[in-house]
């Protein structure tokens, strides 16, 4: 026995740890919130906490708590079906691994708009599903946030009465990764923005956008990219939206093998469905009102296409 728990969540293959082992690599909580209580330890499935913030704060006062914790990584399992709350902070080194169902689904649901207020570096999702309990954005991240992401995850454009704006929105944030995740609905604006900053190290790759009124992946012309986290990478998206699939005005990101449909006219050069730097940009394929092209266009060796 190694102390190591491979669980798998969907195509995802999580690496958990038995009690046994939980000094070496970090703490374990649990989370059912149609049956567990606040008041609890939160430590196994029999007496788990009901919210997901409880679980936060706890892991976060333990990976706090010094430096024996400040190198672990704790992990919480999360059930839910569905918990509506607005998180305004995040677990720092720590992994929320989204178990059970809601409904139809076949991943925990959480209703909110979440936006942290202090740095809590290195969360990861995994299997979580997230929805809108008002107008507005789903995930507002910053330099807090640092190390974010999203793996298995699905974000939800509309639902009841509500409407996303963006799934996630970025200023300053350094190394997220979003990847193998559903977008799915008809997003206000565009699906996945990065905004204003530094956001070196970014992976947006492998993921599904089926829906969107606006653009699909957003670059804005002074996000940045420096420091030893290099380029930002998107790579092997599926992307359906009424505008723009890929607009890279910052000019900066590499940006390979995606598959992209756009409603809107292609426009010159492609410019009305892609936006990339021809010399960063390899082996992309757009539908653009039916028609259908390579970015960059593919040469002959004369220089014709």
């Amino acid at each position: 026995m190694n102390g190591f728990t491979n669980i798998q969540i969907g195509a995802w293959n999580v690496i958990g740890l038995d009690c046994a082992s939980r000094g070496a690599n970090g703490e374990v909580y649990f989370v059912d919130n149609n049956d567990g209580s606040d008041d609890n330890p939160g430590t196994s499935w029999e007496t788990p906490f009901k919210t997901l913030a409880k679980a936060i704060t706890v892991s976060n006062l333990n990976i706090g708590s010094g430096k024996a914790t400040w190198a672990k990584r704790n992990t919480i399992y999360y059930s839910a079906d569905p918990e509506t709350a607005s998180l305004t902070v995040f677990p720092a080194k720590c992994d929320i691994v989204g178990v059970g169902s809601c409904d139809a689904y076949d991943k925990p649901t959480l209703k909110g708009r979440h936006t942290s207020s202090a740095e809590h570096l290195g969360c990861r999702w995994f299997n979580v599903r997230f929805r809108p309990e008002a107008n507005g954005d789903l995930f507002t991240l910053t330099a807090y946030d640092n190390g974010m992401q999203f793996h298995g995850c699905q974000f939800i454009g509309s639902e009841s009465t509500f409407t996303t704006s963006n799934a996630i929105i970025t200023a300053a944030c350094e190394l997220l990764v979003i990847n193998g995740c559903d977008f799915d609905g008809a997003f206000a604006n565009p699906v996945v923005y990065i905004g204003t900053g530094n956001a070196s190290g970014i992976k947006i790759t492998n993921n599904n956008i089926r829906g969107g009124a606006d653009d699909g992946i957003y670059i804005k012309t002074d996000a940045t990219f420096s420091g030893v986290n290099g380029k930002a990478l998107i790579d092997n998206n599926r992307i359906y939206v009424a505008k723009i699939t890929i607009n890279d005005v910052s000019g900066l990101c590499l940006i390979t093998r995606n598959r992209c449909i756009s409603a809107a006219a292609s426009g010159t050069a492609g410019v009305g469905a892609f936006v990339g730097t021809t010399a960063l940009c390899s082996d992309n394929q757009v539908t653009a009102a039916g028609i259908t092209f390579m970015y960059p266009l593919a040469f002959d060796a004369d220089g014709t296409t």
